[in-house]
């Protein structure tokens, strides 16, 4: 069921696609020493070096006969507003069951279930399920790539039970976003406000909504338990321990003001259910994007072709490297667009490869520093790297490309 490995991607749909996992970073704030970053930069398979990246895990999709089966779990109750009372609720402070209770009534309708229909030799077959949230009156609805990806009809459900057939805008495959379309959407559907995912706090309290094994207008409580999380392509991803199961992907998690914090798109765990560590897209991810989704764009992000990890002080003594901090390249993808440049990877004698100390001119002191750098380019961009090759600077350049549609989802 699980052949590699225990992340479950998708949620919700298909097939099953391997996927390369990181170490955790920490954007903005302290970073553990010696994590590592996949990114743009990844490759995958095992990369050896301790925190190095590259390790694959999987990625587990509903089947589709249990995917289009009806749903039985009751669904929200349609609301004609989307402002929430933020004042504790009467009778004292509010309690965390009242908090969700709360959202649950006010945005529980922006919560949609979303069904997809492949072709096949019978003609439209279902091929999946996933949830999403309506973002816009216009009819907008976010919800994950993987979700959409590969289909051929889109319905979205309500929780008055209306259906509408949605239409692709756009898609950002390494972010996991698609953002949709509906006609005449039904009357009295609120609108769920977005909120400001820079500003989520670790231990605040996290709401999810969606469609877990079909059953739509499921809410789960728990907290952010963690943030910036980098897993495979996808950046900065918000942890929970909210459960999230297949079919959640797409849906919003929201805060305890019944703000959307992040678009759900996947689970850690050993078996095909959550054991409390979900993530999901930060928002401000999605609102970045979504001028550009709405344009129709499919949003790619730039890509270097290595593995790396973090330099230290007792690391380059050990390996009398003169620099002592920076980026050492653990591995480089064959043919892509470093190894083109001629960066040079590890060997299987332990000798470490290329050490990766700046990009255009400005100090790299880590792979997330590295990827900060990068995350601002695009594909087909020239970058400047400097790096110290056998205890001698030099400077490469390397011509970035499109992240491989074989480590993006799904």
């Amino acid at each position: 069921m699980y052949p590699y490995g225990p992340s479950n991607y998708g949620h919700g749909e298909q097939e099953t696609q391997p996927m390369p996992a990181t170490a955790a970073s920490a954007k903005g704030r302290t970073r553990r020493a010696g994590s590592a970053a996949l990114l743009a930069l990844a490759l995958a398979g095992t990369a050896a070096g301790g925190g190095a990246i590259g390790a694959v895990a999987g990625a587990t999709w509903l089947d589709p006969d249990e995917s289009a089966r009806p749903a039985t779990a009751a669904a929200a109750p349609t609301t004609q507003s989307n402002s929430l009372n933020t004042q504790p609720l009467q009778g004292g402070a509010a309690t965390s069951s009242t908090v969700a209770t709360d959202v649950y009534n006010k945005v529980g309708g922006s919560v949609v279930q979303i069904q997809t229909r492949g072709e096949s030799g019978r003609g439209l077959t279902p091929s999946g399920a996933g949830s999403g949230v309506v973002i816009d009156a216009d009819g907008l609805i976010l919800t994950n790539y993987h979700v959409v990806a590969g289909s051929s009809n889109i319905t979205v459900r309500f929780d008055n039970g209306q259906t509408r057939t949605a239409r692709v805008l756009g898609t950002s495959p390494t972010n996991d976003l698609a953002l949709l379309r509906v006609n005449n959407l039904p009357d009295n559907v609120p609108v769920a406000p977005l909120g400001d995912s820079d500003a989520v706090q670790v231990g605040e309290t996290a709401i999810a909504m969606g469609s877990p094994f079909g059953l739509e207008g499921t809410v789960t409580q728990g907290i952010v338990s963690a943030l910036d999380r980098d897993y495979g392509p996808q950046r900065d991803l918000i942890q929970t321990d909210a459960a999230i199961n297949p079919g959640n992907s797409g849906g919003p998690l929201f805060n305890a003001r019944g703000e959307v914090i992040g678009i759900n798109t996947l689970n850690e765990s050993p078996v095909r259910g959550s054991v409390g560590v979900g993530f999901a897209v930060p928002i401000n991810t999605a609102k970045e994007l979504l001028p550009r989704l709405e344009a129709g764009e499919t949003v790619q992000r730039a890509w270097m072709g290595i593995s790396g990890t973090d330099l230290d002080a007792e690391t380059a003594r050990e390996q009398n490297i003169p620099v002592q901090q920076g980026v050492v390249v653990v591995d480089v993808q064959p043919g892509g667009p470093a190894d083109d440049a001629g960066l040079h990877g590890g060997n299987t004698q332990g000798e470490g490869g290329d050490v990766i100390t700046a990009v255009d001119g400005n100090r790299v002191t880590s792979m997330s520093d590295l990827a900060d750098r990068l995350a601002a380019k695009k594909p087909g961009d020239r970058v400047r790297l400097t790096i110290n090759r056998n205890g001698q600077e030099r400077q490469v350049t390397v011509t970035l490309e499109a992240f491989p549609e074989s480590l993006q989802l799904p």
